[in-house]
């Protein structure tokens, strides 16, 4: 530690998102940056509500020894940390982002900055704000940050990037990865953390693959690892921040669940098509809440014809992405042992 000049960033109120790019839903985000703001790498994960499962001492320790490799190898090393900063983000700070127009804690209190910009406001404003002007809202925005589970790769928390272990038929099984790899570089850059395999994973294209080396026993190996459309669509993103708007603005319910076994048989929903339940509804208090056409105990089945939109992120993103503001979709629902159809307007 005593190698770094260390500053802890507290709050996002004029944060420069062209720099500063990573998991805002994080307990802590470590940027390790050179005086000129050549990113080395970063350090933290997180893919559930479990917030601590991937930090430790150890892990961080080896990201903070990777990042001092990699300075006093620079600028020689320069072209292996070119990818570590994406395109310059359509607002450059959280509160210049339209969605967060009007909104209290953008604000200062009284001439200073009296209240808080949380981190987590950048991605949802960025998401909300490209869904406000027009723009393509891809699964990036929603599916953001994946972590390697989501390929087949199960990592050591306690060392840089290596793979503890390899899921059975997964992409990674399929690209040759093995148990005891050390990640070296992926998409032609070095990787000292876990946070930055999610970093190469989050801006990767689909379809599309990814070169990776990888240090196994005194050799080093060339992989490449296959990621198909829609790759990241079988996680969850509900641990999010942003899926309570999701849900208040655009279908109005509080957490919707899967039916069960013996719901699906009751209903007749065959496996592997569409049955979720409506519990309940937010209270009257929030003011973001859509006024829906849903009841509690509703059981949605199709949405505008689609019956594949099996899980909670799946319809959510659907409605997201694909059903503008001002514009219907279909719904329909078994309620009271009936089928009807009821129309959702989405009002944001």
């Amino acid at each position: 530690m005593e190698q770094f000049v260390t500053v802890r960033v507290v709050q996002a109120w004029a944060m420069d998102l062209s720099l500063f790019q990573f998991d805002g839903e994080l307990t802590m985000a470590v940027m390790f940056l050179n005086a000129d703001k050549t990113v080395y790498g970063r350090y933290g994960s997180r893919g559930d509500k479990t917030s601590s499962r991937w930090y430790t001492a150890a892990g961080l320790k080896r990201a903070m020894e990777g990042a001092l490799d990699l300075h006093h190898g620079y600028p020689d090393n320069r072209k292996l940390l070119e990818g570590k900063v994406a395109k310059a983000p359509p607002w450059r700070t959280p509160e210049s982002q339209p969605a967060h127009k009007g909104r209290p804690n953008m604000k200062p209190a009284d001439g200073s900055r009296g209240r808080c910009v949380h981190c987590h406001q950048a991605g949802d404003g960025e998401a909300w704000s490209t869904r406000m002007t027009g723009g393509r809202i891809g699964d990036d925005h929603l599916w953001a940050y994946p972590m390697p589970q989501e390929v087949g790769l199960t990592m050591n928390a306690d060392e840089r990037a290596t793979v503890k272990s390899v899921a059975d038929g997964s992409a990674a099984a399929k690209a040759g990865f093995k148990a005891g790899d050390r990640i070296v570089s992926m998409d032609g850059q070095a990787i000292i953390s876990i946070a930055d395999v999610q970093w190469v994973l989050h801006n990767a294209a689909a379809p599309g693959s990814v070169d990776a080396v990888v240090g196994r026993g005194e050799s080093a190996e060339r992989l490449k690892l296959a990621l198909a459309a829609g790759w990241r669509r079988g996680g969850d993103f509900t641990w999010r921040v942003i899926v309570w708007s999701l849900r208040h603005k655009l279908i109005g319910t509080e957490p919707l669940v899967l039916a069960d076994d013996a719901e699906r048989k009751a209903l007749g929903v065959a496996d592997g098509l569409m049955a979720i339940k409506v519990k309940g509804f937010p209270p009257d208090w929030v003011k973001e809440k859509a006024s829906s056409a849903l009841k509690a105990g509703d059981v949605i089945v199709q949405v505008d014809k689609r019956k594949d939109l099996v899980t909670e992120s799946l319809l959510l993103a659907y409605l997201f992405q694909e059903v503008p503001a001002g514009q219907v979709a279909m719904v329909s629902v078994v309620r009271g042992g009936k089928m009807l159809t009821v129309a959702l307007r989405m009002q944001w």
